[in-house]
């Protein structure tokens, strides 16, 4: 369908307003504030009415249809085209079961149904919500959170188009969420879907206008319009809520950073001086900022009540929605110098397709596509800088120093693991079984064991540890060693965030320092530190850590002795947390650095083991 024809059609339905009311306000059906009850809620939704808001606001899955119905009996007396009806649909609360805090499966989860029931499943659901409104259609009916089948699904979107077709809805929407993020999975769904897709509802206030702002352009290109929900910011734009708010355990913002609401302070009083200079409140500056942005041309604010009895009461807050209109009331400069003021960029974790993220996909949160890496390089947006956060703790890469701006990133790593032997009295012929075995490694006959030796073995995969070294391990000849289990070792290579070349660190370098001919002598030790070591501010633990690197360095520059650094947090059987392999032409600056090492504040302060000690001169490398 050409924009031109999808905006003739547009033009002859109800379409919202740009000021809507949401039936999750109130905190009857989402845990914003107090719960102001079934009745006070009908009140707020007529008095909205009364006060020319025409936009109302529901989802079938709140309150298991309670919020329909609660809507529907609200508006029910009012003339039917005075007012725009919006419903949400997309949890299946009828045949799918609660997950805790989860909430209820999204349709398209594969556990309940396969695309070929989409439809029946939406046009039930669309019937049975329009019978709890007591009305015979929607103006608007958005996908409410879809998984990452809703954003992409042929059969979902044909399937709603049947629902505009049947006369269920004039209008179609989707509604990312519950949490923030979803950008690439929205521009891709408004890329594919556009002639399907009229609105969209969005994450988008002053405060947060990452990561909403990044889906402006493509709906602006795609003439797909924009309601902005949570404008009030989790009620700080409401100006009620204050340094020492005590918020319940089950209210939604309690989830929030801590400190959130002392840190948005001093930016509510650079945008009370922009609302003063136009007579309005903090909630119509929000507004009209966030109407001000291309595309957006509904705002849909929670309405909350607090606990403090001295605090605006929702028909206040309902009574300054209302005065919202669509009327630009602010300059560009002005607009320019808010999103300045609120920049939030990099702040959060976002849900969605994310580089950040690397587990099975899920309802809410699933790992980037090649298919959204090439949706995010149309539009300009790079993952790892433009819907990145430092902190996500999902996050489970390698990260090494920026370059151009952009982190470093890896989830590649090296696995390396030592085993012990003795009663070796021809190592000969554990070379001949290790060359058989392709793998890249090293046979280190043992100083302190006439009959020992110990063999390293290295490999990307800790598959093969279980597989081709178990094999190698329990055949002849090691079948007639004993092996010596005080000193097996096994670890990862692991990132401190400052590798000017992470993918070298990881995977290549600790080979090359193994298996270089000319460093045939090697020291192998595990270590743990003290607890309280963890506990030490980032400053302090950085110093200290500098201190023992210097000297590592000084070796190393020196050509005296390279190192080979692995992590092995949950990899041994003593809860050691690092091993170190120390590799040189000669043994005695390998003891040397050792001795050096402990007069440094980790090693004289903060390690609680070291040891035991491997020491070994190559009697056999794998080519690099």
């Amino acid at each position: 369908m050409s924009v031109s024809l999808k905006e003739q059609i547009k033009a002859k339905v109800s379409q919202p307003t740009a000021s809507a009311f949401g039936i999750w306000s109130g905190g009857h059906f989402m845990h914003f504030g107090q719960d102001i009850g079934e009745e006070r809620l009908k009140g707020l939704i007529r008095k909205a009415h009364e006060l020319g808001i025409r936009t109302f606001m529901t989802a079938d899955v709140y309150g298991e249809g309670e919020a329909d119905r609660i809507l529907g009996e609200a508006l029910s007396g009012l003339p039917r085209d005075s007012y725009c009806l919006v419903g949400m649909i997309g949890h299946d609360f009828y045949k799918g079961k609660r997950q805790g805090e989860k909430g209820f499966p999204r349709f398209t989860d594969p556990a309940l149904r396969g695309p070929k029931e989409y439809a029946s499943y939406l046009r039930m659901a669309s019937e049975k919500s329009l019978e709890r409104l007591r009305t015979d259609h929607f103006d608007l009916l958005m996908l409410h959170n879809p998984d990452w089948i809703g954003y992409r699904d042929e059969a979902v979107w044909r399937a709603m188009e049947e629902l505009k077709m049947q006369g269920f809805t004039h209008l179609l929407g989707i509604a990312p969420g519950p949490a923030n993020g979803f950008s690439l999975d929205l521009i891709s769904a408004l890329e594919k879907f556009n002639s399907i897709i009229d609105w969209t509802l969005i994450i988008l206030s002053p405060l947060e206008p990452w990561p909403g702002s990044l889906v402006l352009p493509a709906a602006e290109k795609f003439n797909v319009k924009i309601m902005a929900r949570v404008v009030d910011c989790g009620g700080l734009f409401h100006d009620t809520v204050k340094p020492g708010l005590k918020l319940s355990k089950t209210d939604h913002r309690a989830f929030r950073p801590a400190g959130w609401i002392e840190a948005a302070q001093e930016k509510l009083g650079k945008y009370r001086v922009i609302a003063n200079r136009h007579q309005m409140t903090l909630l119509e500056l929000a507004s009209a900022w966030t109407l001000a942005q291309s595309a957006v041309e509904s705002v849909v604010p929670t309405l909350v009540q607090e606990a403090d009895p001295n605090a605006k009461t929702v028909e206040e807050e309902l009574a300054e929605l209302a005065r919202v209109s669509g009327q630009a009331k602010l300059s560009p400069e002005e607009v320019e110098e808010m999103t300045r003021i609120g920049d939030n960029r990099n702040t959060m974790a976002l849900k969605g397709g994310s580089s950040q993220y690397l587990g099975k996909p899920q309802a809410d949160q699933w790992p980037i596509t090649p298919h959204l890496k090439e949706v995010a390089g149309r539009w300009g947006i790079v993952p790892d800088r433009d819907l990145y956060y430092s902190g996500d703790p999902r996050d489970l890469r390698e990260i090494g120093t920026a370059l151009g701006g952009l982190p470093q990133t890896s989830n590649q790593r090296l696995y390396l693991q030592l085993q012990a032997f003795t009663g070796v009295k021809n190592p000969e012929e554990v070379k001949r079984a290790l060359e058989r075995s392709h793998l890249p490694g090293v046979l280190y006959l043992d100083v302190n064991d006439p009959e020992g030796i110990a063999v390293l073995i290295m490999d990307e995969n800790p598959d093969t540890f279980v597989t081709k070294a178990r094999a190698i391990f329990t055949s002849d000849p090691f079948t007639k060693f004993k092996r010596k289990p005080e000193l097996a070792m096994f670890g990862r290579t692991y990132s401190a965030g400052r590798e000017l070349q992470l993918e070298d660190w990881l995977l290549h370098k600790p080979k090359r320092n193994a298996l270089n001919p000319d460093w045939p002598w090697a020291v192998w030790y595990p270590l743990r530190r003290k607890p309280e070591f963890e506990l030490l501010p980032k400053g302090k633990q950085e110093a200290i850590l500098f201190e023992h690197a210097k000297i590592g360095r000084n070796y190393g520059e020196s050509g005296y002795a390279a190192d080979i650094r692995l992590a092995c947090y949950g990899l041994d059987e003593k809860d050691n947390e690092f091993i170190l392999g120390l590799v040189g032409p000669e043994l005695h600056p390998l003891s040397r650095l050792v001795q050096d090492m402990r007069k440094t504040q980790q090693t004289a302060k903060y390690l609680q083991s070291l040891g035991p000690f491997f020491i070994g001169k190559v009697y056999w490398q794998s080519p690099l």
